[in-house]
């Protein structure tokens, strides 16, 4: 069969088959010899080639070579080889993990159907004419892909597979509710939170917004550690209670809504007497 009657995806086969024959010579050189078959060889595979699809490992220096083909043109042969029905031209990689089934006589017979040659014959030099004649005989390929399992990738469905669900939702939905409760109680206290705003500027009693501005009397509780029930009372005795941090926190233990804005902070009685 002629180059001029092959089709596109035909010719690029071809062209990979040829390439993997000359380079065997230089993949010896840089990469040791192949390894020896683990069975006698079928008489119908002359050649014995490495996987170009898989990397290879160099028995003397221990080192793993990369694939000869990249994995978009593994991809790339691939398609052309489903579209000219000449899958079993190509070896097994991780973009063909299920290779042709046809056995290696039977691929004979189909490449000698096709594209002519001379079966049986195998290279013996790099001449354009022999490789013309050989290129489509079947191939032993040397190493075996690795291909891990994927949930749902028989079905297609690899991106939801083994999960709980099949899409989380935006961050901004999963974060709703939590938002929401939260200005929920911002809210609900809001009239509270300005009117102590209100009250207190610059660390003082802001007197346009004090409730019980009738008496100047102030009660200053004492220092030492005051129960609540005290705080309480001697809070309702004054008019203005200005409470010192025990005391302040003595009083904010009862939990009550009560007229009263905490100061930052409010001298001891000792300094204000000096």
């Amino acid at each position: 069969m002629s180059s001029a009657a092959m089709s596109a995806g035909a010719k690029a086969l071809k062209s990979f088959r040829i390439n993997q024959l000359k380079n065997l010579k230089q993949h010896v050189i840089h990469n040791g010899p192949l390894p020896p078959p683990s069975t006698p060889l079928n008489p119908a595979t002359p050649h014995r080639l490495p996987n170009p699809f898989i990397p290879h490992r160099n028995p003397k220096t221990g080192r793993w070579a990369p694939p000869a083909v990249s994995l978009r043109r593994q991809a790339d042969l691939v398609k052309r080889a489903k579209e000219s029905n000449a899958l079993y031209l190509l070896p097994p990689g991780p973009k063909n993990p299920q290779p042709s089934t046809v056995t290696a006589e039977a691929a004979a017979a189909l490449a000698r159907g096709r594209f002519g040659g001379v079966p049986g014959q195998k290279m013996e030099t790099r001449h354009h004419k022999q490789l013309e004649q050989c290129w489509m005989n079947p191939v032993e390929w040397v190493g075996e892909p690795k291909v891990k399992e994927v949930a749902g990738a028989e079905l297609g469905t690899r991106l939801y597979a083994a999960k709980k669900r099949m899409f989380k939702g935006h961050r901004w939905e999963r974060l709703k509710e939590a938002r929401e409760g939260k200005r929920k109680i911002l809210m609900r206290d809001m009239a509270r939170r300005v009117r102590n705003y209100k009250a207190v500027r610059r660390g003082v009693l802001n007197p346009q917004h004090a409730l019980l501005t009738r008496s100047l009397r102030t009660t200053v509780l004492p220092q030492e550690e005051t129960e609540p029930a005290q705080a309480f009372e001697l809070y309702k005795s004054a008019e203005i209670a200005l409470l010192v941090p025990p005391a302040r926190r003595a009083l904010c233990a009862l939990d009550y809504t009560i007229n009263f804005y905490l100061l930052p902070r409010w001298p001891s009685t000792e300094t204000r007497a000096q």
